[in-house]
């Protein structure tokens, strides 16, 4: 089992984009993503998910200090020969 590494990010609409941008094994790196997800973009969401909804808030404003954000979610058996391992947050 891998676990797939994605960066989310504005586009150049305005719209969340997400490119996968590795994989790893490293349940610590993993950890260390999400929980570095979960403190910036999470949390926002989390404060302003009525305001997000009601459209009083946009999501570009999360991104207005913080360009992207790593996730690591999507957990699959299958082989990925088009992404490369990461071992270290730093490779990101």
């Amino acid at each position: 089992m891998i676990t797939i590494i994605e960066k989310i990010e504005l586009g150049d609409n305005g719209e969340v984009v997400t490119a996968e941008v590795g994989y790893t094994q490293n349940v610590f790196l993993i950890n260390e993503i999400n929980i570095n997800y979960d403190e910036s973009m999470g949390e926002f969401v989390g404060k302003n998910r009525t305001n997000l909804e009601n459209e009083v808030v946009s999501i570009s404003t999360f991104f207005e200090t913080t360009p992207f954000v790593h996730i690591a979610a999507t957990i699959t058996d299958a082989e990925r020969p088009d992404l490369i391992e990461i071992t270290n947050i730093n490779e990101l």
